[in-house]
């Protein structure tokens, strides 16, 4: 700052001197500034003219004269033109000497400034006086300056200023001036930490230009305008035709220039800049207890915020604090590889009762009291959400149930590894125990280890018999479903089939065991002290994931094989549509057809989306089996044996490479800690496939549900079930529904689940009160297609061209023979089509999701985690993809918006 002397100091205060108890002596805006710099925000330097400054100029010469005459006029047009005589006065008086010996003080060696006002209520967060007064930018001398000042100080008699404070009354209005630096931006703009538009105080909207702010202010520049999650995501994105910025002028001031070439269609702010602008933003308005307004421009390729007052008006359709004001935090991240997409409301409501479930038997069976159980009966209720119609973990209520297992260490960092949370939670903290309630908790905790302990040092054990007696449940509900006619008695199998979840503990001891041993292992290998990044003990353990997903493919691979040098059986999958294909190839050989039919019996519920009732499976139609056996007979690439060979050597060098690294003991315990974690992995993907098991048979049920109640005129057909709940159906069926028409309820859902498959929510946001008022539901903008280089997370290294090919469902064209298959996420029933593809482009997943962990596996280059990947590619465009950097080019890109 520059030092002043005492005098000029009186007139001039510091921007880093002023407090909150100066608010009559600097005004609103300058009260703003001084916030906004205990923020620790990154703000040009400062000065204000004191309010003091502006009444001694209007008690010199003839000024108070020419005020009264303001002050006392009756009429609205007598009021102006005594305002204009008094404006002009103000600007031609001299300042006094002591504010222009500040003034040329301030601006020795100083570079041009800006000059606003700062009057007493201004940047309020009950009125802004936005626009209300002048500014004066790339003023450069003292008096450039003096000037500027007096204009401000007149600016408080326009028009709009008197229309806006009421001003009849005697009392003068109060303005203070800010002299702030120039930051002569690239980029500028306004941001809104709560959305004005839909009220969503958990969105933030970005309004920017390219050049300076003035554009934005003057209403002459047309803006990009991005509306993002809190958590930096971009939800809605246009792009703007920008033909004009505003630009400094080598005369004074400022200047319009018009922008020629791409820059008009070009985004004037990456998607890094967004996000980084808005968790400043978030991070300011909490330090200011409230949504704010934002000026900023970035300059230098640094974010600079020029100012802040409090949003004083926003939309109030979508605000659900009259409903209530809890909060949550909802996160897909890694359920939706489970839940994939919109959701039935059956499914849902399935799929909430068995978190219940399957969370409710897990803590009984560790031990945890029932009283204590029965006191988070609410929050077992509500694990997951249905959003937008998709699934959503709630994960305030994973915390909390998470909290009562005893090796839990209570650190929310945990848990949000565990569920595969993307971003922190930020306003969910850590619970560290000290040691007294650690010590009153002993005696209650000591029973619940050593039932743990007992079931985890037994886990192979009780996983053998959970994969006897729950498959034995399947086998025997699925025969008594083929012959129940009864509504009732399809409801009990849905409800026996349901209950077998309660034995899924076993596979959360499985879990905990698996976390264990890859804890072990990690600690291990990071002995000396080098940090070991999780993919390295992932990578040691998902060769045993991928052998056993990997099962149903090779299976494929094999049946293939004998087609392809067989005549007949090449002429008889080839025939007609792939379900005529299937039936033709059964017929054509017993061995192919009892291969086929173990082929269901065992894999028939593993398809692209199993976890989903609705979704057809290869018992209902194996036209799928057919459309992958094609692809390969036609690939004379595909060979089983070479791709177990390969597998194994990959592994093999994997394996030296990191164990050779290690000393003989330390390799030793490795090994043998391996060897336990790759049993824990084989029975992981075990009780998961008998887990699909499960649902095939709710699926089954629930199929013959809907037949029987369209039958009797209920339903429109047997597939509209999938838009009625459990409890729906159940209270139908013991005469307690609230509706006799289950066909128009059923009608008006798949017409509000029709709109959610237009709309791609966040994978992650935060709500207030009631979550649907809330939730996202806007389109990404195709504008962000406007890139032709995208970046993700490469799998596996190579470099291919290619076409895409967007497969999203069972539905679409799946011969995806040499193209590079597209999608948005994946899970285990898309693994046969991953053979025939020459790449895989995924938008959301990580380097230990399902479709990496297959693609190394497989040897295919593969980026995952591309940030709006389906709403920027598009079917069949050319691209190359390196699956080593995680750079995507689009070759047939050229600028289109």
């Amino acid at each position: 700052m520059t030092v002043l002397s005492e005098n000029a100091a009186a007139l001039l205060h510091a921007g880093d001197s002023v407090t909150e108890a100066d608010g009559k002596l600097v005004g609103g805006k300058a009260i703003g500034l001084a916030r906004l710099l205990g923020t620790g925000a990154r703000v040009p330097e400062w000065s204000v003219v004191t309010i003091e400054a502006f009444d001694a100029h209007l008690r010199s010469g003839r000024l108070p004269e020419l005020y009264r005459g303001v002050a006392a006029a009756t009429t609205d047009a007598e009021r102006a033109a005594a305002a204009t005589v008094l404006r002009e006065a103000i600007v031609e008086s001299p300042v006094d000497a002591e504010l222009t010996d500040a003034v040329t003080e301030f601006m020795r060696g100083r570079g041009p400034i800006a000059v606003r006002s700062s009057a007493v209520g201004e940047d309020g967060a009950d009125r802004s006086y936005a626009g209300i007064f002048e500014s004066y930018l790339f003023r450069t001398d003292a008096d450039q300056v003096l000037d500027a000042i007096r204009r401000c100080w007149a600016s408080a008699f326009s028009a709009r200023a008197l229309h806006y404070r009421g001003d009849s009354e005697a009392a003068a209005p109060e303005v203070a001036v800010i002299l702030q630096d120039m930051a002569d931006g690239e980029v500028s703009g306004v941001m809104f930490t709560g959305n004005p538009i839909t009220g969503r105080m958990d969105e933030a909207l970005i309004s920017a230009c390219w050049g300076l702010g003035e554009g934005i202010v003057s209403g002459a520049c047309a803006t990009d305008e991005f509306v993002l999650s809190h958590s930096g995501s971009e939800l809605t994105t246009r792009i703007a035709d920008k033909d004009v910025e505003y630009i400094r002028d080598a005369a004074g001031g400022v200047r319009e220039q018009p922008i020629d070439g791409d820059r008009r269609t070009r985004r004037c702010l990456t998607a890094e800049q967004t996000s980084l602008l808005v968790r400043e933003g978030v991070r300011i308005a909490t330090a200011l207890g409230g949504p704010q307004d934002i000026e900023w421009t970035v300059r230098g390729g640094e974010i600079v915020v020029l100012q802040t007052r409090p949003i004083t008006a926003a939309a109030t359709a979508a605000d659900p604090a009259s409903l209530g004001t809890w909060r949550a935090v909802w996160d897909n991240s890694n359920i939706q590889e489970s839940f994939n997409g919109v959701t039935s409301p059956l499914t849902f409501s399935w799929a909430a009762r068995v978190y219940e479930v399957i969370f409710t038997e897990t803590l009984r069976m560790i031990g945890v009291r029932e009283p204590v159980i029965a006191a988070h009966d609410q929050v077992l209720r509500n694990m997951v959400g249905l959003v937008s119609g998709r699934v959503y973990y709630n994960i305030e209520n994973w915390y909390r149930v998470l909290s009562l297992a005893p090796y839990f260490r209570r650190n929310k960092e945990d848990v949000e590894r565990m569920i595969g949370v993307e971003n922190p939670v930020d306003f969910i903290e850590g619970i560290h125990p000290g040691l007294r309630e650690r010590l009153v908790r002993l005696p209650q905790l000591l029973p619940v280890v050593a039932v743990l302990g007992w079931r985890m040092a037994n886990r192979g054990a009780l996983v053998d018999r959970f994969q006897q007696e729950v498959g034995a449940e399947v086998d025997r509900i699925r025969r008594a479903q083929a012959t129940a006619t009864d509504l009732r008695e399809l409801l009990e199998l849905a409800d026996q089939g349901l209950r077998l979840f309660g034995r899924w503990s076993v596979q959360m001891i499985n879990d905990l065991y698996l976390s264990n041993q890859a804890g072990r292992a990690r600690r291990l290998l990071a002995k000396d002290g080098t940090p070991v990044p999780e993919e390295v003990v992932a990578r040691l353990l998902a060769s045993e994931e991928a052998v056993e997903s990997l099962q149903p493919t090779v299976i494929l691979m094999r049946l293939a094989g004998r087609i392809r040098t067989d005549a007949a059986l090449r002429e008889a999958v080839f025939t007609g549509d792939p379900r005529t294909g299937y039936d033709a190839v059964r017929e054509a050989s017993p061995a192919v057809r009892q291969v086929l039919d173990d082929y269901i019996e065992l894999y028939g519920d593993r398809c692209m989306g199993e976890q989903k009732l609705e979704t057809v499976s290869l018992r209902q139609d194996p036209s799928f089996i057919v459309t992958v056996l094609r692809n390969y007979v036609n690939d004379n690439g595909i060979d089983a044996d070479e791709l177990e060979r390969t597998h194994r050597a990959r592994q093999e060098v994997f394996e030296r490479e990191v164990l050779d690294t290690l000393p003989a003991a330390r390799r030793t315990r490795l090994i043998a800690v391996l060897r336990k974690a790759r049993r824990a992995v084989r029975d992981r993907e075990r009780v998961r496939l008998t887990r699909t098991r499960i649902i095939g048979v709710g699926r089954s049920v629930y199929l013959r549900i809907g037949e029987l109640l369209a039958a009797a005129g209920q339903l429109d057909g047997p597939g509209h079930v999938f838009y009625l709940t459990m409890e729906e159906i159940q209270a139908f069926a013991e005469g307690r529904s609230m509706t006799s028409d289950l066909g128009a309820l059923a009608r008006n859902r798949i017409a509000e689940f029709a709109r959610y498959e237009l709309v791609e929510p966040p994978n992650q946001f935060e709500t207030t009160g009631p979550p649907s008022l809330a939730a996202d539901t806007a389109v990404p903008d195709a504008a962000v297609a406007d890139s032709a280089t995208l970046r993700g997370t490469g799998c596996w290294p190579g470099i291919v061209e290619g076409d895409v090919q967007i497969v999203m469902s069972p539905e679409d064209d799946l011969d995806v023979t040499g193209k590079i298959l597209t999608t948005r996420r994946t899970d285990p029933g898309w693994g046969p089509l991953f053979p025939s593809v020459k790449g895989l482009l995924i938008e959301r997943g990580s380097t230990l999701s399902h479709s990496a962990v297959l693609a190394r596996e497989l040897g295919i280059p593969a980026v995952v985690g591309v940030p709006g990947l389906m709403s920027i590619v598009r079917d069949g465009e050319r691209v190359r993809l390196d699956g080593g950097s995680g750079v995507v080019q689009r070759l047939d890109w050229a600028g289109e918006s």
